[in-house]
């Protein structure tokens, strides 16, 4: 016993409405790494663009099924723009609450000296090298510079000079002096 039993009809999608969706995944599938690279410079943040494509893909399936998209490609570009100007923006305002007034900061301090300073100092300097180092007797200026200016040590000037190390302290204690009371007492 045979019996002609027909199953019940499967509702098919017209052929030009599975095309479409069709060639939309195509076109997606194949601009996908051209969009990553394009947000990859755009960004330079891999795991940023990444996540940008992935927002970028998810916003054009709202078009799915929209057949009047004469590029699909320049649509998913102009997305892709649209979210890294988007992403700017809001790493912008993230940050703008991290900024302080100026007004409530109050005035910066400068590290740098005053410029009276400096040609004080320089003043100073063109004192005790040009008077006061050159009138100080020839052992106790050559101790004194080769104490400051060559960096030797008081047992090293004695031995060069022939003389004890306690004149070598006498010499450059002397020069100090002569050197403190031409400039006065300042703090360089």
């Amino acid at each position: 016993m045979t019996s002609t039993r027909s199953e019940p009809a499967v509702p098919r999608a017209p052929p030009d409405a599975a095309c479409p969706r069709a060639a939309f995944d195509a076109a997606l599938a194949e601009h996908r790494d051209e969009l990553l690279e394009y947000l990859g410079r755009r960004l330079r943040d891999p795991e940023t663009a990444a996540d940008l494509a992935q927002e970028t893909l998810s916003r054009m399936m709202k078009y799915r099924d929209s057949p009047d998209i004469a590029d699909r490609r320049l649509m998913l570009f102009r997305i892709a723009n649209n979210l890294v100007t988007e992403y700017h923006r809001t790493r912008q305002r993230h940050h703008a609450g991290s900024h302080f007034s100026l007004d409530e900061t109050g005035p910066l301090r400068e590290s740098a000296p005053p410029v009276e300073a400096i040609v004080d100092a320089r003043i100073a300097l063109d004192t005790l090298l040009k008077r006061t180092i050159t009138a100080l007797p020839p052992k106790c200026r050559l101790a004194f510079m080769l104490s400051r200016f060559d960096g030797l040590s008081y047992p090293q000037i004695a031995e060069r000079m022939g003389i004890s190390v306690k004149m070598v302290e006498k010499h450059i204690t002397k020069a100090l002096l002569a050197c403190r009371a031409a400039v006065g007492d300042r703090d360089y």
